[in-house]
């Protein structure tokens, strides 16, 4: 739990920030054209202008926070002043989940998130943990050497699978997975066109997009209804996350969460855990196979540490160059590469003054491959002072899962089933480029390979 920051906290952070403003806005749409269709090249191009980067998304003031030292500030000492209320993106993930702990704010927010805590307790991590394992086992046990493989929606099919079974692990039957298989992309890939384009008349329009995107909300709706009915009146015990979210209690009241809270957990679990990591797995294994000296080390410490048997959550910790891995293809490429905030008063930030209803972005994909703070911040090097990956005291150059009141509750459920599937992936295949296939990074909801052919070698026992 993160405390509320002390009145003393509450003053800029250091000396005044820089203040540039960003070049080559357009008439009318400002920044709001780059930001939208040239994002990484655009972020590219602003760092080193200054801490504060002034942006303009049509008629709306907007800043970027360039200075880890000020994300700090903007995240944790401010959090209060800066919210996500009010923009695009978080409004429509509202509409999507609800009043989940994704979207809320303030002292709901922290009585949800103290709540949730036990969903991610240790005895429990245990459990997701074996399922994580067999997914992926299952999942590469039926590719076959020599084999193409779209990498991308193999991973997307491993999160979303163990995501489900680790929801709901009494008999979860496979067309519940399949729809969310089928259903949860087509709803988080509405969940981006809405936000970067919000404009409602526009999306209610009878187009084969939108309906596809009504009938996949509906149809996520309607499943997520039935298996928390399902496990209400299942007896069977289970550490399955819907059985903690049963148990789980008000702190306030210390009455069971209502049934609309538990529905947009659920859904934003869903939301949040299945692209995410999909992408996550899916860019650790291109720069793998981009670099087969580090596939090969790597299935080495595999081989050395697990003997060949699949991995478990205790064997993590030995295993460092597969965290260094893991962690250097969270910099390079964070699935949560740009997030928003917006001045819910007249405030500052870094000594300069925002005004009320402004919003301010923070990079992780433009901080962590700031030189000052990541040397050679292009190159794919996990082998890098992990120190480099800390938090250094004087603010956030590494923060794939955010920071404050509200990092990322399931981070660690995350990187377990990432650093798992990778470990238990790598002991038995090898996956190379395909030679005619360049990857160009998609920049949409999250930061993604887009698809991404490989070609699976199975290993010399």
């Amino acid at each position: 739990m993160t405390a509320e920051p002390s009145t003393a906290a509450r003053e800029p952070a250091g000396p005044t920030a820089t203040l540039a403003t960003a070049p080559g806005g357009l008439p009318l749409l400002g920044h709001a054209w780059h930001l939208r269709f040239r994002p990484l090249r655009f972020l590219d191009s602003l760092r080193g202008r200054g801490d504060l980067v002034a942006l303009r998304l049509g008629p709306v003031q907007g800043y970027l926070v360039n200075q880890p030292r000020l994300v700090h500030e903007l995240l944790v000492v401010r959090h209060q002043e800066f919210t996500k209320t009010g923009s695009p993106l978080w409004e429509t993930v509202r509409i999507l989940v609800g009043n989940g702990l994704g979207t809320s704010e303030g002292e709901t927010h922290m009585r949800q998130r103290r709540s949730l805590q036990p969903l991610f307790h240790p005895h429990r991590m245990d459990h997701y943990a074996r399922v994580m394992t067999a997914v992926a086992g299952e999942r590469s046990a039926a590719w076959r050497d020599g084999q193409r493989l779209r990498v991308d929606a193999e991973m997307y099919r491993i999160a979303a699978t163990a995501l489900a079974r680790c929801l709901y692990s009494v008999q979860l039957p496979d067309d519940a997975v399949r729809e969310i298989t089928v259903h949860l992309p087509v709803a988080f890939a509405g969940v981006g066109k809405r936000a970067a384009l919000p404009v409602p008349w526009l999306h209610a329009l009878p187009t084969r997009g939108n309906r596809a995107y009504r009938t996949a909300v509906r149809s996520l709706h309607a499943l997520v209804a039935q298996l928390v009915e399902d496990r209400r009146h299942d007896p069977t015990p289970s550490p399955d996350l819907l059985a903690a979210l049963l148990a789980a209690r008000d702190e306030r009241t210390g009455r069971p969460l209502s049934e609309q809270q538990i529905h947009d957990e659920v859904m934003t679990i869903l939301l949040a855990g299945t692209d995410t990591t999909a992408s996550l797995l899916a860019w650790t294994l291109h720069l793998l196979g981009a670099h087969p000296d580090v596939d090969r080390r790597l299935h080495a410490e595999l081989a050395d540490e697990l003997g060949g048997r699949p991995p478990t959550l205790q064997d993590l910790p030995r295993l460092g160059l597969l965290r260094r891995v893991v962690a250097e293809a969270l910099r390079l490429y964070p699935p949560a590469w740009l997030t928003p905030r917006r001045a819910a008063t007249d405030t500052q930030l870094g000594g300069h003054r925002i005004p009320e209803g402004a919003f301010v972005f923070y990079s992780p994909y433009a901080l962590h491959r700031q030189p000052g703070h990541h040397p050679r911040p292009n190159d794919f090097d996990p082998d890098r002072p992990e120190q480099e990956l800390a938090y250094s005291g004087t603010g956030h150059a590494f923060l794939p899962y955010g920071a404050g009141p509200h990092k990322c509750l399931g981070n660690t459920f995350s990187l377990a089933q990432v650093h798992l599937a990778v470990a238990t992936i790598l002991l038995r295949w090898r996956l190379r480029p395909e030679p005619s296939h360049t990857v160009r990074p998609r920049a949409f909801t999250t930061l993604t390979p887009g698809p991404l052919p490989m070609h699976a070698e199975l290993r010399a026992r």
